[in-house]
């Protein structure tokens, strides 16, 4: 799932999936006379008034410059929000953009008993893993981009027994760390629906996670997902758990799949009677479907491109 940018999903009428405001602020400053379908997934939790009071007054706003924005929500909690102020959108997880062939099951060993990808940010309560003895902290430093170097000692010394990545790992990188790891964690109380969290199930991974709040339950199953209270003692255990359980890592690949591609057809069949109303154009979803997750990134245009 790429960010900075729009994925341009269709043209006449023009249709494109939204992760980040500042590409939709760039598209309605252009002159044009092409109507846009502005299809906005939130990436965070919105689900409290205030929050979706602002996104509120955010479309209102677009909508009177003539967009035609649209609201996705990625927890069934934020869509009752998205609703209250009767928002146009649909519940729908930004999962669905995500490329499952960039993950998959790898015949490699297994090195750490967990494994965390986690940005160095209070949000992500590294701490709370702090009694895990092998663990491997994928991580990026917020602002330093591809370049800049990692300290997770720092700042988490808590976790100074850890191995973590010093700079940029790519997404293979990332799939064969986390095909080393038996459990992928997922610790923050409050965020979106955690990319990370996907990309571990899509690797064949169970997942330990605190109660949390932007989505990443939506994807949960109690056969390899374990929800245990936010304590070090209590992180530990459930990884223990988990990784006692020894579940075939390609049924949880199996099974998540199955999750994206409902979630993709339930979008398609939204997306397509939306337009029908709203336009008299008729989409035909089974069209729509590949044309849309096929190959995510090849519609995907940078900020800088738009």
């Amino acid at each position: 799932m790429l960010f900075h940018g729009a994925y341009v999903l269709h043209e006449n009428p023009r249709i494109m999936g939204i992760l980040d405001f500042a590409a939709l602020e760039k598209v309605l400053a252009q002159p044009s006379k092409q109507d846009t379908y502005f299809l906005v997934h939130l990436t965070w939790n919105h689900a409290n008034l205030q929050r979706m009071f602002r996104k509120k007054l955010l479309f209102s706003r677009w909508q009177s410059q003539g967009a035609m924005p649209l609201m996705f929500t990625n927890a069934k909690a934020e869509d009752s929000y998205r609703s209250l102020f009767r928002i146009p959108g649909f519940f729908c997880t930004e999962y669905i953009y995500t490329d499952e062939k960039d993950y998959g099951v790898l015949d490699v060993e297994k090195k750490y008993d967990a494994v965390y990808a986690a940005q160095l940010m209070p949000f992500k309560r590294l701490e709370l893993a702090r009694e895990i003895e092998k663990i491997f902290i994928l991580t990026y430093t917020p602002g330093a981009g591809k370049n800049g170097e990692n300290d997770l000692p720092g700042f988490c010394p808590a976790l100074r027994h850890a191995e973590f990545n010093k700079t940029w790992v790519d997404h293979t990188g990332k799939n064969r760390l986390f095909n080393q790891s038996r459990v992928g964690l997922a610790l923050s109380k409050v965020e979106g629906p955690m990319l990370a969290n996907l990309e571990y199930m899509l690797s064949g991974l169970p997942v330990v996670s605190t109660k949390s709040m932007g989505g990443r339950d939506e994807y949960y199953d109690p056969e390899y997902c374990l929800i245990v209270d936010a304590n070090p003692a209590a992180v530990r255990a459930g990884v223990e758990e988990m990784a006692a359980r020894q579940i075939d890592p390609h049924y949880i690949r199996h099974k998540t799949i199955e999750k994206l591609q409902r979630d993709r057809e339930r979008y398609v069949d939204f997306v397509s009677e939306y337009v029908r109303k709203h336009s008299h154009i008729v989409l035909d979803p089974a069209e729509l479907l590949p044309k849309f997750f096929d190959r995510p990134k090849a519609n995907f245009v940078p900020i800088d491109k738009l």
